[in-house]
């Protein structure tokens, strides 16, 4: 599932957009933008963008 997730899904407007970056170190982060509140998130790990998604659908 994080593999095709950090080649940025996209499958509607009601599901997150979600990719995997590098900063200007190097290091890797995670950037998730949701469409249904319109506001980015970021994370340092896969975990924690998985706990987010859990998370997420939990709420609605």
């Amino acid at each position: 599932m994080i593999k095709s997730i950090g080649q940025s899904l996209v499958s509607s407007n009601h599901e997150p957009q979600i990719e995997k970056k590098f900063d200007k170190y190097g290091e890797q982060y995670w950037q998730a933008y949701d469409f249904q509140t319109n506001r980015s998130h970021f994370f340092g790990s896969e975990q924690d963008v998985r706990i987010w998604i859990e998370n997420r659908y939990h709420s609605f």
